[in-house]
């Protein structure tokens, strides 16, 4: 059988597997639980295979008990759409609230948030990028609450972080880069390469912060033109 879209690392979920419980906290609902269903079939047989039948089967209901959270696909997609942005918003919030104060405070949270642990930042991808391929595949116009989550994070770290131009752009670029090279299969990536793109990132943003910067050279319209020399005067 195809493995389905996602070539990393990963076993393929079942329903509620992303859910490990802490004593005393709260249970996932029923929707999260068909929600973690249909991610299911989406990693293990791929974006065309996501039917009502098929979540209803992973998630061991009937279709009918399906039906009566989400009457259609439509709102099954948007619900997986909705929670995955809400997680993105929150991880990312999450790791900016960790990160110190300073310029290139939302980049560095990126790098801690994102290249940290190849196996989480496989579960990150995983339910991204079904949430994601599910919306495309299914209705474009269901993706939207991802584009403008994503929007914000992009102005966050590319425009608002008090960095030089272009080193926000290339720090988002390089982790999305990683995530296309795992979703697509294009490259292996293992932790060796997530230790290494992370260690690279670092170094750029420790050379754009403030004190790290080259001075700026002076233009020719304010360079002082150097006295003759003495010896050269004695002779006019």
């Amino acid at each position: 059988m195809d493995s389905g879209p996602f070539s990393g690392p990963l076993p393929t979920p079942s329903a509620g597997a992303s859910h490990g419980l802490a004593a005393g906290a709260t249970p996932p609902s029923r929707e999260d639980l068909l929600l973690d269903a249909a991610e299911a079939v989406i990693v293990r047989d791929g974006i065309a295979s996501l039917t009502l039948d098929a979540v209803a089967a992973q998630a061991g209901v009937s279709k009918g008990g399906l039906l009566h959270h989400f009457p259609n696909k439509d709102r099954l997609v948007q619900a997986l759409v909705v929670r995955t942005a809400s997680a993105i918003r929150e991880h990312y919030e999450q790791a900016w609230r960790e990160t110190p104060e300073g310029p290139g405070r939302m980049a560095r949270a990126l790098l801690e948030a994102n290249l940290r642990d190849m196996n989480e930042w496989c579960v990150s991808c995983r339910r991204g990028s079904a949430a994601a391929f599910a919306a495309l595949a299914h209705n474009p116009a269901l993706i939207e609450p991802m584009r403008a989550t994503y929007g914000e994070l992009y102005r966050r770290v590319a425009q608002d972080d008090g960095l030089p131009p272009g080193v926000g752009d290339a720090v988002v670029a390089a982790i999305d880069g990683l995530w296309l090279y795992w979703v697509l299969g294009l490259v292996p990536v293992d932790q060796n390469m997530i230790v290494r793109v992370r260690n690279a990132l670092g170094h750029i943003l420790a050379l754009s912060q403030p004190d790290k910067r080259p001075a700026k050279r002076k233009s020719n319209a304010t360079r002082k033109t150097p006295a003759p020399p003495r010896a050269a005067l004695r002779r006019k």
